[in-house]
Order: C-alpha cells, then structure tokens, then sequence
C-alpha cells in the first residue's frame, strides 16, 4: 500500500510538472477563458463547465451585480458565474490561502477583463482581522485547509502562516456599502467558524453557496445559525457522507 502511494504521489506530481509547463486552456462559447495547471484543477473543470454538477444558477436573481468567493481556489466558480450571467461587469472578491492557487484566479481576472474582481491572499473565517494563522498547502490543492484530517499523510502537507482577512473590511475598502447579491463560501472546513465570526459581511448578502464538512458541524447546526441572521435554507446541491453543499436564501 505504502509502495504504491508513493508511485501514485510520483505520478502526480510528474503530470502536475508538465501541466505547470503546458497548461490546458481553453475558451467557452461566450469568450469566457480558463486554464488548468494541475491535474485535480483539470478535473474541476470538468465538473464546472462540461458537466455543469457544482452549482446551479436557477433561482437566482438574473440581476446579480456583486459577489465573493471564499475559497476561490483557481477561480472557475467567477468563470462559471460570469458565463452563466454572460457578463464580465461583475463586481466581487476572490480569496484563497493557497497564493499558488490564486496565481490561476489572477490569470482568469485577467484573460477575462474582470475589471472590478479582486483576488486577495489570506484566510477567512478566523475572528481576527490582522496577523497570521497556520494553513497547510496539500499535494492536491483542492484539499488545502486550516484544519488538515487527521488521518492524511504528513507528507502530503505544507504547513506555512497566512495573513488573516477581515471580509467585511475588505468589501467596504472596494464597494463601499454594496450588497454582496452572492457569497460562495467553500473553505474545507471552517465555514462554522466564517458564519459565527462574519456577522457584519452576512448582514449584506442575499444568497449563500455553502459546502458544509459533516466532521466539523452539522446541517442542523448551520441552518439554526444562519436562521438567527436571516437566512433560510433553500435546496440541497449534493451531500455524501462526508460533506454536502447547500443554497442558503434571505428570508
């Protein structure tokens, strides 16, 4: 088992080096443009935009304007949104504590001329607006968290410090007193810790995409939270018995 996650390991990384060299890219039929420098990022964008399973744009308000994507990763949900409102005019964040990850959200700002989009470092969540926290990079980086299982090999973790962000600091800075009309929240793990401490950032969001880790809170839990801030749940997306993601609407 050892011996075969070590090949396994190698052959990641060997198909991420050639990717890093000769990414994929490629444009949707409205010009919205993406790339994929790792073999996981090539995996999730199928699943954003061949297969079209993450999120559903149904339900929402066509006159979305503004929005945040915590835990942006490379940026495909910005792509997705974009395409699937067929504008770039939109206003928003995107951060990441993984800044490898945020050097493909910075390309898709700036291949898609994503004016007013804003792709900041650092983490969320955290109930503190400056100094650092402890964050660790996984080999995948879909699986980078603040919080790593407690299972998963050392050596599939790079344990560095990243600078902690204030949300609604850094909306007010760039927006001013705009509504968020949707927040992407999808943070492996700390989304309890976002809802509990962003109180101020929640109060002007309509819509929530949240994805919900079931070894850190319950479903119950964070409807009962969010319904003490004005949020009702509105539709399930998908759930395992791991994690699910959910549609949260202001009532």
């Amino acid at each position: 088992m050892v011996r075969n996650a070590g090949k396994l390991l190698r052959l990641h990384l060997a198909i991420n080096w050639w990717l890093g060299r000769f990414p994929v890219v490629k444009t949707l039929p409205d010009g919205i443009q993406y790339r994929a420098r790792r073999i996981e990022s090539l995996a999730l964008s199928v699943e954003f935009f061949d297969d079209d399973v993450l999120y559903e744009i149904e339900g929402l308000s066509p006159k979305i304007q503004t929005f945040a994507d915590l835990g942006c990763n490379v940026g495909y949900f910005t792509c997705w949104l974009c395409h699937k409102l067929k504008t770039t005019k939109l206003k928003g964040l995107m951060v990441d504590a993984n800044e490898d990850a945020l050097q493909d959200a910075r390309w898709h700002i700036e291949k898609n001329h994503l004016t007013e989009v804003h792709a900041l470092h650092g983490l969320v969540g955290m109930g503190q607006k400056t100094g650092h926290a402890d964050f660790f990079a996984h080999t995948s980086n879909v699986c980078s968290t603040a919080e790593p299982e407690p299972d998963t090999p050392a050596s599939c973790w790079t344990w560095v410090q990243a600078p902690c962000l204030d949300v609604e600091d850094h909306w007010t800075r760039l927006f001013g007193n705009s509504e968020c009309s949707l927040l992407k929240l999808d943070i492996e793990g700390s989304e309890k810790e976002f809802i509990q401490n962003e109180t101020w950032f929640l109060k002007r969001v309509q819509t929530i995409f949240m994805e919900w880790h079931k070894r850190k809170v319950s479903l119950d839990k964070i409807k009962e939270t969010l319904s003490s801030q004005g949020f009702v749940l509105g539709k399930i997306l998908y759930e395992d018995s791991l994690l699910g993601t959910a549609v949260f609407k202001r009532k």
